[in-house]
């Protein structure tokens, strides 16, 4: 009698068949599935079949919903550890510069990520840590990374219009910012107390003008450009849900 052996491994004796299309396959080709086992090729057309639960915004559904948060904070650390104990030259490499963003387009990020001072950067990740999670689990990850990313850049864009050429700018207050105006649109769009969101907002621009030496203007592009982003995840939703009707 001829021993089985399994499609894929042919040196291989086989142990059982797939449930889905019936060919043999050995111990390291099974995938348990609800019913008996799959080869690799039916299992992973199962999983792709299956719909993706969608977020209260649209977005994909994931295990761990804070974790595009975590691995900014942590981001941040990395590059504050590194500018306290590296080079002088590398926080000039790094900071916005309005003068010098036209041929190093890359300061309009790397700044969004560099602080300095220690109170500086606890009171951006301690704003990023009470933010990110609630947003990220609404959006899902993709959008709450094109929120943040985008926020930054619309803080560093407007450092690059509106302040001194030659001053230089640094943190994550504008991608913060952003956040902040994401969540002040959101929970008006649902009827959500928004009062600590402006108290939050007033107090951030009272101290931006009073201050020395803090960029308004990366607080007010943050701010916008999370808010218009926002709107936009509303409005693509809302579309989704008529067309979801309509079907």
């Amino acid at each position: 009698m001829t021993e089985t052996v399994c499609y894929r491994h042919p040196d291989r004796p086989a142990g059982v068949r797939c449930q889905r299309c019936d060919r043999p396959i050995c111990p390291s080709c099974m995938n348990s599935a609800a019913v008996g086992f799959q080869c690799p090729s039916c299992f992973t057309e199962g999983v792709r079949s299956v719909p993706r639960t969608r977020t209260s915004l649209g977005g994909i559904q994931r295990g761990n919903q804070s974790i595009v948060t975590y691995v900014l904070l942590a981001l941040n650390v990395l590059v504050f550890i590194a500018v306290r104990t590296g080079s002088p030259q590398l926080v000039n490499d790094l900071v916005m510069v309005p003068v010098l963003a036209e041929h190093e387009p890359w300061r309009l990020l790397t700044s969004a990520f560099t602080h300095l001072q220690i109170f500086h950067i606890f009171s951006n990740l301690f704003m990023l840590w009470q933010l990110g999670p609630p947003l990220e689990q609404m959006l899902g990850r993709l959008r709450f990374t094109v929120l943040y990313l985008l926020s930054a850049l619309g803080g560093s864009v407007a450092v690059w219009i509106l302040s001194s050429p030659g001053g230089a700018t640094l943190g994550a207050s504008g991608a913060v910012l952003g956040l902040v105006g994401a969540l002040l649109v959101i929970h008006r769009a649902r009827g959500q107390d928004i009062t600590w969101i402006i108290m939050y907002v007033g107090v951030t621009a009272f101290l931006s003008f009073v201050i020395p030496n803090v960029s308004w203007e990366g607080h007010l592009g943050g701010f916008v450009v999370g808010a218009a982003i926002a709107w936009s995840y509303l409005q693509l939703a809302k579309h989704n849900r008529r067309d979801k009707q309509k079907a």
